[in-house]
């Protein structure tokens, strides 16, 4: 794993605006990303854990430009891809690749798995329509698939099958950089470990960048170097994998950390239920977003947000705790 950053995230922020009301005068706008900052090393994978709702498709699309940013900066290899013209963009695509959470949703259902995985090839115009074929064929076969499955469709393949598709087209133009979006999530158990183990090994393989998001902490732990807990569009704390699940600072991580059900039944589990539910991003609380539910709150959370410090090993929290 390399030492440079091969992406670097500064203040991102992404806002939409919310639908107009006859008795309201003011636009109001939902915060679904606050000022996010991180980087992301050559060869690693960043898990992205929150609760649903917190932001972080959002951020995963944002950071390729999918969904346009309200503000910050996306500095891949060097680049400032906001500030890249459509065709230099459009070139960058081959280069950053996304993995969906739903593999039938993200498959066209008339074309067939040729025509799907050799899609990005034939936009990039990369090849022959012969290597483009030979392409597919080889993917195919890296994935755990056959080229003898190639003239079938989407609805006669099982949902693990549809995910090695859809790895397959987001890996056929051989990207760097790849955003898996809850990519195991909507996989029967039986088949996640599997999945997770292609991702791996595709990993080593290709020298792959990953940010991998999910709400489950178990698969992260399965598959991350690094660990950013995110709520309500921010981080709230971010480190090494070993050193999170060991040693967790933000009571938001030491919440989601003890409701992990325990694989020994004889071991009893001590979950630190959080209280009341996620705020509404239209009209987040003051200061600390977390403070209407944290056990800690003190009248400086109420009012002053806290930022990211370093605790030492890279290992960052946002909390009035630790000043």
């Amino acid at each position: 794993m390399s030492e440079t950053p091969l992406l670097e995230v500064k203040d991102l922020k992404k806002y939409f605006a919310a639908s107009k009301s006859i008795f309201k005068k003011k636009q109001t706008f939902v915060s679904a990303v606050n000022g996010v900052s991180l980087q992301i090393k050559k060869g690693e994978t960043l898990g992205l854990v929150g609760e649903s709702g917190c932001g972080k498709s959002t951020l995963g699309r944002t950071i390729l430009r999918l969904t346009p940013a309200t503000g910050g900066e996306v500095i891949f290899d060097g680049k400032n891809i906001g500030k890249l013209k459509n065709e230099d963009m459009r070139q960058m695509r081959k280069r950053m690749q996304m993995i969906f959470q739903d593999p039938y949703s993200c498959l066209n259902p008339r074309m067939n798995i040729l025509e799907l995985v050799r899609a990005p090839l034939d936009v990039f115009n990369i090849g022959t329509k012969e290597e483009r074929v030979d392409k597919v064929k080889e993917m195919l076969e890296i994935v755990g698939m056959g080229e003898q499955h190639m003239m079938r469709y989407p609805h006669e393949f099982s949902g693990g099958q549809r995910q090695r598709v859809g790895i397959a087209r987001a890996l056929i133009t051989n990207p760097e950089f790849v955003v898996c979006d809850e990519p195991v999530s909507a996989l029967d158990v039986s088949v996640r470990a599997s999945v997770l183990n292609l991702m791996n090994q595709l990993q080593e393989r290709f020298g792959l960048t990953y940010l991998f998001i999910s709400h489950d902490l178990s698969v992260v732990k399965h598959i991350s170097d690094r660990v950013a807990v995110m709520y309500l569009g921010g981080i709230v704390e971010i480190t090494g994998k070993d050193e999170l699940y060991h040693n967790p600072l933000h009571p938001y991580t030491k919440a989601l950390l003890s409701a992990i059900p325990l694989p020994d039944p004889e071991k009893k589990a001590d979950p630190q239920v959080l209280e009341g539910d996620l705020p509404s991003p239209y009209n987040p609380p003051t200061g600390c977003r977390f403070h209407t539910r944290c056990p800690h709150c003190t009248e400086r959370c109420m009012k002053e947000a806290p930022v990211l410090k370093d605790m030492g090993s890279g290992h960052q929290v946002a909390c009035h705790l630790y000043d």
